[in-house]
């Protein structure tokens, strides 16, 4: 029986499964490639609807609302979410055995905050970086260097 490894590599707005991934193959491999992408809006494009305008409790001023939180990063948590949950349902149908997470440093806290016991326990190795656009090749290097020192 092979051992299914697949990569995650992700960051606030896109992410890449690489699956069935041959650590201990040398040289190039054509994994399955899954992808997904939210559009990368910036924060004005976000907050083009502004909260509105409050009266002052004194007095006849009238002040800007806030916005209680950054819209962006909350909808690269929402992202983050996404990809948690598909991890879980390919985790619940045995789709791999091995996963390593190549993903951004604040996508990588959304993700162990996000990922099921289930996904944990088949996660090998977390790496602190964002790979999204880097080639499948080089990305299977790069895990290979980590899972494999040496």
């Amino acid at each position: 029986m092979r051992n299914r490894i697949w990569i995650l590599a992700a960051d606030g707005n896109a992410a890449r499964i690489v699956k069935d991934v041959n650590l201990l193959k040398d040289g190039r491999q054509q994994p399955e490639v899954e992808s997904y992408e939210i559009e990368g809006r910036r924060a004005q494009d976000i907050m083009a609807d502004k909260p509105g305008r409050s009266h002052s409790s004194v007095g006849h001023g009238r002040s800007a609302m806030e916005y209680s939180s950054d819209p962006v990063r909350e909808e690269q948590h929402r992202f983050a979410v996404e990809i948690a949950g598909k991890l879980d349902h390919y985790a619940l149908e045995n789709a791999f055995e091995n996963l390593v997470i190549c993903a951004a440093p604040k996508t990588l806290g959304d993700l162990r905050k996000l990922l099921s016991a289930h996904v944990k326990e088949k996660t090998v190795a977390e790496i602190d970086r964002n790979c999204v656009a880097v080639p499948t090749d080089q990305l299977i290097a790069t895990v290979k260097s980590v899972v494999f020192p040496g």
